[in-house]
């Protein structure tokens, strides 16, 4: 080399800088439990809940039975086991009464012809008595209207009950038109449809014309309200035969008959009208007329 020196040029580098080295995060330690201990542990606090829960039950219930057992001895040895259910059916009416429900007023609308006494006693009840007393809660008023109306002079009736004691009974009497003389010599008086009311003594009603011949009243009552439109004949008739269930004979006060047709009634009755009928002129001299032909009258004369 000749001795000159040989120029390396030189690089200018930035100096190197220095990373700060990065935070080490904590380990966090972790616990491993014990998993299967306590399941057990659980499990055998539920099983003994159950056991205490069942042994409790078991107890409670042999408790019981127990005491059934031993009330019903009792009962038994006490005599009182029998009476057991009617003294449960009685809490009923035996509550009411304490809290003074019970039926202490019996009001009456009707029934002019019926007493206190006589509507007193159809509303008697054959287990508890007299309706005074009795629970207005449990009286059933269905059953006292068919008591009232099976009553022979009530054609119909109805019973409220109001709060807190009172009973109130309306009542529709049968109305008394005719009397009934049966087969063996007993009166009763009917209503308009031919229903035995009750019965009479013959000198009772004798204003009302009386019904013979038949086991059936009802069957003279049409005709009743035939005679009724003739009400000159109707004042002087004192009875009405049925003569074989189909036709009538009308004998009246004077002691006169008449012997109607089975068919037009009103014809023959306008006919008895016309002749005076009922008076002392006919009853003087015959003993019957026979109207059941329409276009002749046949009479039977007295005797003398």
């Amino acid at each position: 080399m000749d001795g000159r020196r040989r120029l390396v040029p030189t690089v200018k580098t930035k100096p190197a800088t220095r990373k700060p080295a990065a935070r080490k995060r904590p380990v966090k330690r972790v616990t491993r439990r014990n998993a299967g201990t306590w399941e057990a542990i659980g499990a055998r606090l539920d099983d003994s809940a159950g056991l205490l829960i069942r042994g409790a039950s078991q107890i409670l219930f042999l408790t019981i039975i127990t005491l059934g057992l031993l009330a019903f001895v009792v009962g038994a040895a006490s005599g009182r086991l029998s009476s057991l259910p009617e003294r449960m059916a009685a809490m009923p009416e035996t509550m009411a009464r304490g809290l003074g429900l019970n039926v202490m007023h019996v009001t009456i609308k009707g029934g002019e012809g019926l007493t206190a006494r006589e509507v007193m006693t159809a509303l008697r009840d054959e287990r508890y008595g007299s309706i005074i007393g009795r629970s207005l809660l449990t009286v059933d008023a269905e059953d006292l209207r068919l008591a009232l109306e099976a009553m022979g002079t009530v054609q119909a009736a109805s019973v409220q009950k109001l709060l807190p004691n009172t009973l109130h009974v309306s009542v529709i009497e049968r109305d008394e038109k005719a009397l009934y003389l049966d087969e063996n010599g007993t009166y009763f008086v009917v209503d308009s449809q031919g229903v035995v009311v009750r019965p009479v003594q013959p000198t009772e009603f004798t204003h009302l014309p009386v019904i013979s011949g038949t086991k059936t009243p009802s069957e003279a009552t049409a005709f009743i309200r035939l005679l009724r439109e003739h009400p000159v004949i109707y004042s002087r008739t004192a009875g009405i035969v049925v003569v074989g269930g189909r036709r009538f004979d009308v004998r009246f006060r004077n002691g006169f008959l008449a012997k109607l047709p089975e068919d037009d009634i009103r014809g023959a009755l306008t006919r008895l009208e016309k002749l005076e009928a009922g008076t002392g002129r006919l009853a003087a001299t015959l003993d019957y007329i026979d109207l059941r032909d329409p276009k002749w009258a046949y009479y039977k004369p007295k005797e003398e």
